[in-house]
């Protein structure tokens, strides 16, 4: 070969790798991420153990404001003075627990009075504590009170009440009519324990689907409840699929109607340590709630800490079955910003998010907030639709 072919052969090769090393960076930009995390069987169950970094990464919501209900009280229809809940039924319609006014106010999409459900006393279809609300799988309309649930026709016409034989936190109703809700540590031999119960549909006690015990020692003769104390949170996330957990480790349980865990989720995740400055900012706020067996103790006594942070606070999940798991932060970082941990219905870890407030419910490409104007006291339900919706992926 001549030395000119060699040259041409030469220059034809060095093209060749750099056209070759521009374009592999280009495919691997366009691979499909990998999930690393893996899939087990302890007792039966399916475990989903994921990595400790999203598969997707952290995601921005994309917010813009695009509704405010409430916040005048020149209009009866449009005020809440005392604190209120909200939740929205599959055709986008936004109704309103008033707490003060102890009655439930249903708007339409675009936020028009429509009418008001329910009102203050002790009678079928009235209130005396008015809270959550949720919808079953026909839409008629679930509003729990105290130790009762009021169930509403889609037409906003009283349907029945069932008393609750049982005081839970977290209360909800399956297809199938079975209730579940959180019961509040209590004192009991063995310790103070959290429990998920089961109730049938008429509000009686047929069972515990699982109980916790956290920081709480059997010796107390005060429990004082503050921030960083370890606690049990249910949401449902489908009409026969609720999830539940105890916030001293990470992981979350999926049940179906009975109750019946299907599968875990769990995540890789490092303690975090309570600082000492963070147990001093926690005791001079006080505890927020306490009970005692005996005697006129000081509420401050029955304050325990943990041996660390509580991984999550909540639990909620969208229309599309994706969980959303509120992280707990630091007591000192006063900004009003919440972490999300969100997983795809089978477990797998998506995302992180950061939302410049808790949000109260996630819908249909909408995120629905509770703004209180801290000065006045006024309650306004504040609706963002969620721009880049389409974009959040459902799963691997």
């Amino acid at each position: 070969m001549s030395v000119r072919s060699k040259i041409k052969v030469a220059i034809i090769l060095l093209v060749g790798i750099i056209l070759l090393g521009r374009w592999l960076p280009a495919a691997g930009q366009g691979q499909k991420p990998v999930w690393k995390g893996k899939i087990e069987t302890e007792n039966g169950i399916k475990v989903v153990k994921n990595p400790k970094d999203p598969l997707y990464g952290e995601i921005k919501f994309d917010l813009q404001e695009d509704l405010s209900i409430g916040g005048n009280e020149n209009e009866d229809n449009y005020y809440f003075p005392k604190g209120a809940w909200s939740n929205v039924d599959g055709d986008g319609n936004i109704y309103v627990t008033d707490f003060g006014n102890r009655r439930v106010q249903m708007y339409d999409k675009a936020g028009k009075y429509i009418r008001t459900i329910g009102r203050k006393g002790q009678g079928p279809g009235e209130y005396q504590f008015p809270s959550r609300l949720q919808f079953d799988a026909e839409g008629n309309l679930i509003v729990f009170d105290s130790r009762m649930a009021h169930k509403f026709n889609r037409d906003g016409t009283f349907d029945k009440r069932i008393t609750l034989k049982t005081f839970t936190n977290d209360t909800i109703i399956m297809s199938t009519g079975s209730i579940f809700g959180t019961t509040q540590a209590r004192f009991e031999k063995g310790g103070p324990k959290e429990c998920v119960a089961k109730m049938d549909a008429d509000g009686t006690l047929v069972g515990t689907v699982a109980e916790f015990r956290g920081e709480f020692k059997e010796s107390q003769n005060v429990i004082a409840w503050h921030q960083y104390n370890n606690g049990l949170t249910l949401s449902l996330v489908s009409p026969s699929i609720f999830c539940y957990g105890f916030s001293s480790e990470y992981k979350i349980y999926i049940a179906d109607v009975e109750g019946k865990s299907n599968s875990i989720i769990t995540k890789e995740e490092k303690p975090q340590p309570i600082t000492g400055k963070e147990k001093d900012a926690i005791k001079k706020r006080g505890p927020y709630k306490a009970i005692w067996q005996s005697g006129n103790p000081k509420p401050e006594e029955g304050m325990v800490f943990p041996d660390h942070r509580p991984f999550f606070g909540r639990l909620m999940a969208d229309e599309k079955g994706r969980i959303y798991v509120l992280r707990i932060k630091s007591v000192l970082d006063e900004s009003q910003e919440s972490v999300f941990d969100i997983f795809s219905k089978d477990g797998y870890y998506l995302y992180k998010t950061k939302l410049p407030f808790v949000p109260v419910i996630i819908r249909n490409g909408s995120v629905y907030e509770i703004r209180e104007n801290k000065e006045t006291g006024e309650i306004k339900i504040i609706r963002h639709k969620i721009k880049n919706w389409d974009q959040i992926r459902e799963g691997i």
